[in-house]
């Protein structure tokens, strides 16, 4: 035994990668799995792992059930087992499951109070992306709620693959069509096809990259860049290229495209292919404080920098913040920071991505459990409230974060910022987009602002812009560089980076271009020692990136450091230098400033600057390199003495000393016009951020305004809501009473049938011998109480004991009475299970009697009736809840009785408006009911009637006809909302309809 676990450990090494396949479901998943499994394939060289939603109660029939049809090896999944290929795993009651390294199974158990179903289908899909990446693959089968979808949308984060079971074929459609909706869903098929999907997945062939062997050629690859630019205005251009082939692979791999030309061409014929392939682009993988260790120290540098801070203002910005954990992560970190200060400062946390759906959802700020399932119980019951089986962010968090879709590719960044978080978004970019988008933050954030990367990124070669607070957590801080100007942002045009040798017209061959490249370097290097030694590169903003040799022309201004070039040359020199500029700025290619004469280490010299455009594209920007000559006056031509005769000596001397001075006058005039010209620059420039900030104040009361605008829209939808969880009960109560209608018919089969019926009935059958006065249980009734049948022998006191105080008697009068024939069926009471809790039990029976008629023998059935009870006195409670809401309504509402086509309620406002009462409409029934309304609209409203009764329970009808006035007998146009209001439990039709209206009279 002790070299078993040492062998799957060196298989788990040695053996190819496995493809493993998650599988969940829910309510009806047992027909779903039974239809899957049974048409999978044998050699799909795939694992299983099933996590079927089940009581942590009940010992689990699931791999029994299941293994009769399963065409692979099923079992159930033991803690650190290795996955093999071609078997399924099935998660035991009371525990999460994971994979882990290695392909091994991790069962987690969960102490705290259960809110959402288990084993947890996001934990396990999530665990698969997060070991298996591409080789993941999802599969959501039927069932209630919404456990599935973020794990779906996580394996697809990881380029992984996302099977949902069709909606249609689903036994209940609440979990796929979650997943469906989330947009991260690559197939949709009934169940029986699933294995035959998981081999053509296996077995289609996948491409790596552009223009090599066997992949999509560059001409393609540009073509669906540019149908993607066009209709979803975002330019993927600048994204790594292996990404975005991977996910092109997947949605042809979807659509069993071999061709990429075929899709190419697919693509221009559909534009809702476009959307999903966009979508699929746009798959974020997050978390509530992602990477624990970093948020810590982002805790601490924040308090640091807002001890240091005078200003009550905090603006953050967190670029790529997809559904919104990162964002709200920050709000949560800023409120533990401040406290009850916070009331005193303005926060506005910033939160943009460019997929719509992801930021409407981030809005919402409602996430499953699986979500939280990472954070402190502190932090979860301070800032989340529990609503139903999700956690929603509170109020006091949300009301700091704004929520944008906005593309740091193409938009203005936000500004005057405190701090950006980017995490994880820049490793899908090239270089290039990299180094235009850094420049941009430093642009944007405040000086010592702090920047935050993910754990793969850095601020690449702009050090002197950053300075690291934490290398490990990638956090850094924004250095003060002077004023500068918004960074130029190079448009995104499509390069082409394959060489066109086929244009070449001459082709050298590789020692003659060695030859003419050692020629070239000697040159450069001569002149750069003897003609020409001192050198400059001055950027676009006119400041000094880089200087050659020793040049006596720079000063170092006193003041705060700078390197403008205009700060640092000699001050005789600068007017100059700016028309050599101005020049340079018309399209010349190299300017100069002429010889000027000034004394420099004690002697007279002329000194001349040659300036020469550099065109370049990437951050850098274009670029100008200043050259000084430096000559003394021998050398000049006009004054060398040797030259000339006396007399023509000192006529160039006079027109020298006149050009000279019509010159400095020329200076000076230049000087005044170049001041007038640099102040009206400030001034548009100030202007400029003003507005800037204006925009960005506006946005922020758009998205204010939008916000309240959703919140209002959420109220008026509340009511919709309740009527489909009042649908969803009306479905559940009758799925129990035909579960119980057809276990009553089969009683009499055998008696292994009865008992699968009874755990799925949760019944049980009793016998009960009148003369003996013993009673016998079948083990449905066991399970009911939780009892063990070694222990706990069944008796009638033991029985009457089990029923709790105030029932006993009752439940004693109830069996006195079945003997006499005298007792009403079902009987209902309350007891206790061995845990002590509450359970209600439904109680009917039968008599055996003798031939003297005396009662021998009573043969009975016990259901627990605890959810269908609780669901009753949930609608009773609901139904008086939206008895309160119409009677405080400002709309006029009313319930018409069709089997009677009478109203049998109305509210206040159907008073006001109409002025009928409920006892004025006695008369309006039957046939007379038609008289209400104005006789060119009494078709219609029969019609709307019809379209009610063919509806769906919540689904509104709306119309809009006349309604005569009980005042005056005219009629009163109205707008009309109609749903079901009640169904009849017998024809599952409707029985009562509700109208909710008001006058459309402008």
């Amino acid at each position: 035994m002790s070299d078993k676990p040492h062998s799957n450990e060196n298989m788990a090494i040695t053996r190819p990668t496995l493809t493993v396949v998650g599988v969940g479901a829910s309510a009806g998943g047992l027909e779903a799995l039974q239809s899957m499994l049974s048409n999978l394939p044998t050699d799909t060289n795939m694992a299983f792992v099933v996590a079927q939603h089940l009581s942590p109660s009940y010992k689990s029939m699931m791999v029994d059930l299941l293994e009769k049809a399963c065409t692979i090896p099923i079992t159930s999944a033991i803690d650190n087992e290795v996955l093999e290929p071609n078997h399924a795993y099935i998660c035991p009651p009371n525990f999460n499951i994971e994979i882990t390294n290695g392909d091994r199974i991790s069962l987690i158990s969960y102490s705290e109070a259960r809110r959402t179903p288990r084993p947890s289908v996001d934990m396990l899909f999530e665990s698969i992306a997060s070991i298996k990446g591409e080789n993941a693959i999802g599969i959501v089968l039927s069932g209630t709620g919404t456990d599935g979808s973020r794990g779906i949308r996580a394996i697809k984060g990881e380029n992984g693959f996302g099977i949902v079971q069709d909606p249609k074929d689903a036994k209940y459609d609440g979990m796929p069509n979650s997943a469906i909706n989330s947009g991260n869903v690559d197939l949709i098929v009934q169940s029986t096809e699933i294995g035959t999907e998981l081999k053509n997945i296996l077995h289609f062939p996948r491409r790596r990259s552009v223009d090599n062997e066997n992949a999509i050629s560059r001409e393609t690859y540009n073509g669906i860049i540019n149908i993607l630019k066009k209709q979803c205005k975002v330019d993927f251009t600048l994204y790594k290229e292996n990404t975005i082939v991977r996910r092109i692979d997947r949605r042809m791999t979807s659509l069993r495209i071999h061709d990429t030309d075929v899709y190419l061409e697919h693509l221009k014929k559909h534009t809702e292919e476009v959307s999903l392939l966009f979508n699929d682009m746009l798959i974020g993988v997050t978390s509530f404080f992602r990477d624990a260790r970093a948020f810590d120290r982002l805790d601490r540098e924040l308090s640091n920098y807002i001890q240091n801070r005078e200003s009550k203002e905090l603006r953050i910005w967190c670029v790529g913040c997809s559904t919104g954990e990162e964002p709200y992560s920050i709000a949560i970190i800023l409120n533990q920071i401040l406290g009850d200060k916070i009331e005193d400062y303005k926060v506005q946390i910033f939160a943009t991505d460019i997929d719509k759906n992801a930021i409407e959802f981030a809005r919402n700020a409602v996430y499953p459990e699986s979500a939280l399932q990472n954070l402190p119980k502190g932090i979860r019951d301070k800032f989340f409230i529990v609503n139903d089986d999700q956690f929603e962010v509170k109020k006091a968090i949300k009301s700091h974060v704004i929520f944008s879709v906005h593309d740091i590719n193409n938009d203005p960044p936000f500004l005057r910022l405190d701090l950006i978080t980017c995490r994880n978004l820049m490793i899908y970019f090239t270089v290039e987009l990299q180094r235009q988008i850094l420049p941009t933050f430093h642009y944007a954030l405040n000086p010592k602002g702090i920047l935050m990367l993910g754990q793969s990124e850095s601020i690449g070669v702009f050090q002197e812009q950053y300075r690291p607070l934490s290398k490990t957590s990638k956090i850094y801080e924004a250095l003060f560089v002077g004023k500068q100007l918004p960074p130029e942002r190079k448009s995104n045009s499509i390069k082409k980076k394959a060489v066109d040798y086929e244009a070449q017209s001459v082709t050298e061959s590789p020692r003659r271009t060695k030859l003419n490249e050692e020629f070239s370097n000697i040159i450069a290097r001569t002149l750069k020692q003897f003609v020409l030694p001192n050198a400059m590169l001055v950027n676009e903003n006119q400041d000094i990136i880089f200087t050659e040799g020793e040049n006596k022309l720079l000063v170092r201004p006193s003041g705060l450091p700078t390197n403008n070039i205009f700060k640092n040359l000699h001050p005789q020199l600068s007017i100059d230098l700016r028309s050599a500029f101005h020049q340079l700025h018309t399209g010349k290619d190299i300017a100069d400033t002429g010889f000027q004469s000034f004394s420099l280490d004690g002697k007279d010299v002329w000194v001349k600057l040659i300036l020469i455009s550099i065109q370049r594209e990437g951050p850098l920007g274009s670029l100008t390199l200043i050259f000084s000559q430096i000559e003394e006056p021998v050398n000049i031509p006009v004054l060398s003495k040797g030259n000339l005769s006396g007399e023509q000596n000192v006529s160039n001397q006079a027109v020298l000393i006149e050009q000279q001075r019509q010159l400095f006058k020329t200076k000076e005039q230049l000087q005044n016009v170049i001041e007038e010209l640099e102040t009206s620059n400030e001034e548009m420039q100030s202007m400029n951020e003003e507005l800037q900030s204006s925009n960005e104040e506006l946005q922020s009361s758009n998205e204010e305004l939008e916000t309240t605008n959703e919140e209002l829209q959420s109220t008026n939808e509340e009511l919709q809501t309740a009527y489909a969880e009042l649908r969803m009960a009306y479905e559940e109560r009758e799925h129990q009473r035909t579960e119980l209608e057809d276990l009553r018919n089969n009683l009499q089969h055998t008696n292994s049938l009865l008992e699968d019926a009874e755990k799925s009935a949760k019944m049980g059958s009793w016998l009960w011998d009148i003369t003996t006065r013993k009673i016998e249980w079948s083990n449905g009734c066991y399970l009911l109480f939780g009892l063990d049948r070694e222990v706990f022998h069944p008796s009638y006191e033991a029985f009457i004991g089990l029923a709790q105080d105030h029932y006993r008697s009752l439940l004693e009068d109830q069996l006195t009475n079945l003997l006499h024939s005298k007792a009403s069926q079902p009987f209902i009471f309350e007891a206790y299970d061995v845990n002590k809790k509450t359970i209600i039990i439904s109680l009917e029976a039968v008599v055996s009697f003798n031939d003297l008629k005396q009662a021998v023998k009573v043969m009975g059935t016990m259901t627990d009736v605890t959810d269908t009870i609780v669901s009753e006195r949930e609608q009773t409670r609901y139904k008086d809840k939206i008895s309160y809401i119409l009677n405080s309504s400002l709309n006029a509402a009313c319930v018409i009785d069709i089997k009677k086509m009478a109203i049998e309620y109305v509210n206040a406002e159907f008073y006001k408006l109409l002025g009928y009462s409920l006892d004025t409409l006695e008369s309006f029934t039957g046939d007379n009911f038609y008289e209400l309304i104005e006789e060119e609209d009494r078709e219609k409203f029969g019609t709307v009637i019809q379209n009610v009764i063919d509806s769906k329970p919540g689904e509104a009808v709306p119309s809009s006809y006349q309604i005569l006035s009980a005042k005056d007998g005219y009629p009163v146009p109205v707008y009309a909302n109609h749903t079901i209001y009640e169904i009849n439990e017998n024809t599952l039709g409707a029985s009562k309809i509700l109208v909710t209206l008001f006058s459309s009279k402008s």
